[in-house]
């Protein structure tokens, strides 16, 4: 594949700023000689330190499956075994870690280890969404949202940890199209699709994206002289939001 475009950011929501809080959304990326991967992860709002299982996940997530896909043989990205090889890659990490942390097991993993994932991967053999948990991606003309749960409860990965693995979401790109956008739940406060991210301009400049969200993050305030007033606009991204695009080029 001769040009794959990557880029991918992830910003604090409005809440979370206003309450001082760290923002819980994470991203990943890793490129290959013909093949990319980049991944979105929301830690557990409940969680006091999610954000760290969040962004190591995403980053486990996203090496351990380029590592696959770079392999001779049959790890392929349009085989559902390959991404639950990466599942089982990705967990097994989880699990050392967590042995290696002093303190009760089931406390650790409530506090820093519950987080979503949503997952895009392109090679020559074509490209895949992989997805545990709720967030949205596209193929680049239709947004496709995944959840809510029962309960606000989505699926974890930590959940294998306990022995508990639930079922994830897997799609293969249609043939003949060159983009899959992924992104965290946040992106649900957003009044359009995800196509929005894949324009030219915040793909083409390193930290066009970043710098998009933002100014979707951000509230915005204008003074009515006439009226003596403050007219208020609230944030569009009120929860924390990850984004991230995949572009190539369709032979033709």
């Amino acid at each position: 594949m001769d040009t794959i475009s990557i880029t991918a950011a992830a910003v604090t929501g409005a809440r979370h700023q206003r309450a001082s809080r760290n923002g819980q959304d994470a991203v990943a990326t890793w490129r290959g000689a013909d093949s990319a991967v980049v991944v979105v992860a929301d830690g557990c709002g409940s969680g006091p330190s999610s954000e760290v299982g969040a962004r190591l996940g995403a980053t486990l997530f996203a090496r351990l499956l380029g590592a696959r896909l770079a392999r001779a043989g049959n790890e392929r990205v349009d085989r559902a075994e390959t991404w639950a090889a990466t599942r089982v890659d990705v967990v097994a990490g989880l699990a050392d870690l967590l042995e290696r942390v002093p303190g009760d097991r089931a406390q650790l993993i409530h506090d820093c280890w519950l987080f979503t994932i949503v997952a895009a991967a392109v090679t020559p053999d074509g490209a895949a969404v992989w997805a545990l948990g709720d967030g949205a991606y596209s193929f680049g003309d239709h947004t496709r949202v995944l959840g809510p749960f029962a309960d606000n409860q989505p699926p974890y990965l930590a959940y294998d940890l306990l022995g508990d693995p639930r079922e994830a979401h897997f799609a293969i790109a249609p043939a003949g199209r060159g983009t899959i956008i992924i992104a965290t739940d946040g992106a649900c406060d957003l009044d359009s699709g995800l196509e929005r991210f894949a324009t030219p301009r915040l793909v083409g400049h390193p930290d066009a994206l970043r710098r998009q969200l933002a100014i979707l993050a951000r509230g915005t305030e204008r003074i009515e002289w006439d009226e003596r007033r403050v007219v208020r606009t609230p944030a569009m991204l009120q929860d924390d939001c990850a984004v991230g695009v995949l572009q190539w080029r369709v032979p033709s």
